[in-house]
Formats: C-alpha cells, sequence, structure tokens
C-alpha cells in the first residue's frame, strides 16, 4: 500500500455566494427558475408551477459514490407519488456525463445543473444536499438526501411536521488552510481533539509540502475505526470489523475526532505514534492478520500498451475524483491502490511492472463494461482469484 493517506473527500464546487440569502427550515422559497433541466418537459421552469406539489432538491453528482444510491431511492419515490412530488437532481456534474446516468436511469425526476442563484439560496460543501419544499413552499427539512423515505413523503403530504437530522454546514470552513497551525515546523506533535462541527471528513498528507511532506499526517472528522484505516493505510475491503460498528458510527458527531501527528524525520514514525496514540486512548483496537480471500488481480494483457504509458515527467502528480484517476510519475501500485477503492474486494498488483507512469483514466459507472474496457485500453485486466492478503482487523479488548 501507499505510504500516504489520500481520502476523497466530497466537496461541491460551489462559489461560496451564500451572503445573506441563505435559507432555512421554515422560511418560504421565493419563486426561483431552474433552466437547463434534463428530462423535464420543458428546459426551464420556476417553482410557481409545481405550486401543490412536495419539491425535493438533491444536489449531488454522478461521480459521487454515495450520491447513487441516494439518487435511485429518490427516483422510486418519484414513480411512488407521481402527482405528489418532483423530485429535481442538480447535479455538480458534466451534463454529457449527466444525460448518460438519465439514459441509464429511466424515470420520472427531473434534472438539472447548478447555477449560482441556487448555490446562494442553499450553500453546501458536502455531497449529497437535500432540500425538502413542502406544497406551499416552505422548508420543512434540510438533510442527508439518504434520510428520505416513503414515510417522510406521506408525513409531509399530510401536513405533518417532520424531524429529519439537520445537515449543518460550516461554509466557511478553509479545507486549503492548516487546521492546526504550527509555530515551531520541527517540533514534534502529537494532537488528538474532537471533531470540527459541520465538517466533512478529510486527511492531509503534505505530499506538496517541503516542510512537512512525509513527516505530518492531519485526519480532520473520522471516527476511531476510520483513523485505524488512515493510519494502517488499508481500504475499507481490507478491514475486518469485529466490532458493533453502530457504536462508532460516522451520523453521531460524538464519534469524530481529529489528529495531528508531526516527527522529527520524515519516514513511518508518524503513522506509529498515531497507532499508538489511540490505543492509549480508545477501547477499540486493531491489528493485522493475514487470511485467504476472494480478491480480483490486477494483471498485464497488452504490455505494448503499458509501455505507451512510461513516465515522461520529473514532476510527481496524484489526483482521483470518483470515477476519474490522473497522475504522472507514479507506480502501478499506486494505480492498483485506486482501483480497489472502485471494487468490492481487495485488488491484488501481479503485473511485477515497476516502470514509473503517467495515467489518465476515466470510467463511466452508467455504461456497462465500462471499468473493464478503459483497462484493457490501457493494457491491463481484473481477473477473480483467491489470494492470501493482509487485512486490519478492528476489535475491542
Amino acid at each position: 500500500m501507499k505510504k500516504q493517506t489520500i481520502l476523497l473527500v466530497l466537496l461541491a464546487l460551489t462559489r461560496m455566494t451564500y451572503a445573506q440569502t441563505k435559507l432555512e427550515i421554515g422560511d418560504t422559497v421565493p419563486n426561483i427558475k431552474f433552466s437547463n433541466l434534463l428530462n423535464s418537459p420543458t428546459s426551464e421552469a420556476s417553482l410557481s408551477e409545481l405550486k401543490g406539489k412536495i419539491v425535493i432538491l438533491d444536489f449531488w453528482a454522478t461521480w459521487c459514490g454515495p450520491c447513487i444510491p441516494a439518487m435511485k431511492n429518490l427516483i422510486k419515490l418519484q414513480e411512488m407519488f407521481p402527482n405528489d412530488i418532483q423530485v429535481i437532481g442538480i447535479a455538480e456534474d458534466k451534463p454529457e456525463r449527466l444525460q448518460r446516468f438519465i439514459d441509464n436511469s429511466p424515470s420520472k425526476a427531473w434534472f438539472g445543473l447548478q447555477t449560482e442563484a441556487l448555490e446562494t439560496l442553499f450553500p453546501y460543501r458536502i455531497l449529497s444536499h437535500a432540500i425538502i419544499i413542502n406544497s406551499v413552499g416552505e422548508i420543512v427539512a434540510i438533510t442527508s438526501t439518504d434520510n428520505i423515505t416513503k414515510e417522510v413523503i406521506e408525513a409531509v403530504k399530510a401536513g405533518e411536521t417532520i424531524s429529519l437530522p439537520y445537515k449543518q454546514e460550516n461554509i466557511t470552513f478553509d479545507y486549503e488552510a492548516d487546521p492546526f497551525p504550527v509555530k515551531d515546523v520541527n517540533a514534534k506533535r502529537v494532537l488528538l481533539k474532537g471533531g470540527f462541527e459541520g465538517v466533512a471528513s478529510y486527511s492531509k498528507g503534505y505530499l506538496k509540502d517541503k516542510t512537512f511532506n512525509g513527516r505530518r499526517i492531519t485526519i480532520i472528522n473520522q471516527t476511531v475505526p476510520s483513523m485505524y484505516r488512515s493510519l494502517y493505510q488499508k481500504t475499507y475491503t481490507r478491514t475486518v470489523f469485529e466490532i458493533d460498528k453502530e457504536k462508532y458510527s460516522y451520523k453521531d458527531s460524538k464519534n469524530k475526532y481529529c489528529l495531528d501527528i508531526i516527527t522529527e524525520k520524515a519516514g513511518d514514525e508518524m503513522y506509529q505514534i498515531g497507532i499508538k496514540k489511540l490505543e492509549e486512548t480508545f477501547a477499540v483496537k486493531a491489528k493485522l492478520s493475514r487470511r485467504t480471500i476472494p480478491v480480483y488481480v490486477l494483471s498485464v494483457i497488452d504490455r505494448t500498451k503499458l509501455k505507451k504509458l512510461k513516465s515522461k515527467t520529473k514532476k510527481r502528480t496524484l489526483e482521483f475524483r470518483g470515477y476519474e484517476f490522473h497522475a504522472k510519475k507514479i507506480r502501478m501500485a499506486e494505480f492498483s491502490d485506486y482501483i480497489e477503492n472502485e471494487t468490492p474486494v481487495p485488488v491484488v498488483d501481479e503485473t511485477n511492472y515497476l516502470e514509473f507512469l503517467d495515467i489518465d483514466f476515466v470510467f463511466d459507472p452508467q455504461k456497462k463494461n465500462s471499468f473493464k474496457e478503459e483497462l484493457a485500453k490501457i493494457g491491463l485486466k481484473l481477473s477473480k482469484a483467491e489470494r492470501e492478503v493482509e487485512l486490519l482487523i478492528i476489535y475491542e479488548d
């Protein structure tokens, strides 16, 4: 596994124009206009045209893994209540990718692209983000999309007061800034504290920071099991939970913590210090164990195509977001790590390819076999097998 922690933070690319017009629960929504609509009778519509219906605005993206099942649940609700609700999915997306989702998931839900007006009224940073507007135009919920159920719709339809978890976000939090500023950059530090309210879970490996690269790791708003995974550098598919996961649920803000480790020299010491700190503080523990389990094996099917990816650059870069991966001067093991984030079982790299690579990999989750086809284009394939792999065991004393 790679020696740095890179976790995708599902942050919407907002322009931060929330100002003083942000709407809250109980507010009446102005007659906003939806433009560039897809899968609807017209390309434009105003909220007043939907008066008498419950409107569900779902801010999402096709590249956001958790957003897909949540949106498909809304599509089912649209089918169940065709005359009572109108689902409108507002996407942080490319129009062509959004259209492919619509083509592959036929429904009566409407879809549109983000606008400055919507950003101003409904600012957010974390996908997905849902607004429920009742039949008279009042906001009755601002919540995570997966909280919306058949029972919720029936209650709103009946005019009952609903109480869904409020999705409180810290809109002003700067994800690029140092959350724990350092006075002496050469000093060691071990900092463990509670989480930030309304902030996404993420971690920083300081790969582009000459001062802290290799000697600092910062973890924000993660549960204890998740922090262990970050420090052991293991994916979810390589983790075995021998605990009651609900006890450490991410939905409970009391379970979220922040950890900042700085060492004097670059190396793996920062991970070991972090693990020791967690073991000293919490009842939940972690250990490594080798077990034989089902896996995908990554192998070469066309070495000629693979050789074309040999790196021609000196500067290392690594970026990925959902279904896109763009990197220069990386090892195959790092690409294998990315693939593992998109598969239900661990991925074992058996390519035996040691050269540095430049890889641009994009697949379409709405297109059948897209992942397989895109791998083949660069000379690779995945095969089902069984292998002995190292797993992270999460347990309690």
